[in-house]
């Protein structure tokens, strides 16, 4: 039988984002979003089986979050790196798996995401070795290149999300690569050591967090979910993280 785990990337300094506070630590209707997201992933998973990556320069914001949010003291933390990829890596690098267990990265600015989305993730990754969540494009896509843009055929766009998930051999060769500016997620790294990315179902709730802006949309699609019921993909969701806290 296989183990999952789950990476949570927290360590971000919000350079886009552009507040004094990392956007991680920022609060949605009262509570910070990597609390939300972490919470959200206490509903399928042990505490021993969760990696939250930081910035050691954050250290007194998550010495108050332990005291404020007890639930998340039995998770293990870990030191981030120079870019994502070398946080990913320090996050692989803490689990001692099997080959065959699953290991999903997710960014901790995503606190949206559904435990469907999550579960198919890991249910695809079980069957194929790996599975990226994505929902289809919504926007006219055009690429710019040099003098030249282009209209995308928009039946083709997936829009990517996380959690990420991989088989451990997988996910851990993939990341033996040296690092390259280009990879910019986990799906694109495996894919450049060789294996073929398995696409699941997302939700498109599964927000990113990025800039200012964004805060105010999960403000309200917060208390929207809170509030009441919404199907997504055949299914009740809920934003049931007041359970947990």
């Amino acid at each position: 039988m296989h183990q999952n785990y789950i990476v949570i990337l927290a360590g971000g300094l919000g350079e886009r984002y552009g507040g004094v506070m990392s956007k991680q630590f920022q609060a949605i209707n009262g509570v910070p979003v990597i609390i939300k997201t972490i919470c959200k992933f206490l509903q399928r998973f042990e505490p021993q089986k969760i990696r939250i990556v930081v910035n050691p320069d954050h250290i007194a914001h998550w010495n108050k979050l332990k005291l404020d949010y007890p639930t998340i003291r039995e998770i293990t933390f870990i030191d981030g790196g120079e870019q994502r990829f070398h946080s990913v890596k320090n996050g692989l690098a803490s689990i001692d798996s099997s080959d065959n267990d699953l290991i999903g990265i997710h960014d901790g600015v995503r606190p949206f995401v559904t435990l469907e989305t999550i579960d198919h993730a890991y249910t695809t990754a079980s069957q194929y070795g790996t599975a990226v969540p994505v929902f289809n494009a919504v926007n006219t896509i055009r690429i710019a290149k040099e003098n030249q843009n282009n209209a995308l055929d928009r039946q083709y766009v997936k829009i990517v999300q996380n959690p990420q998930v991989f088989r451990s051999k997988i996910i851990k060769t993939a990341y033996c690569q040296n690092y390259t500016p280009d990879m910019l997620d986990d799906g694109t790294i495996v894919e450049k050591a060789g294996y073929k990315i398995q696409l699941c179902q997302g939700n498109y709730e599964n927000i990113k967090i990025t800039h200012p802006q964004d805060l105010y949309i999960a403000e309200g699609l917060d208390r929207l979910l809170a509030s009441s019921s919404i199907e997504t993909n055949g299914k009740i969701y809920g934003n049931s993280y007041t359970k947990i806290l």
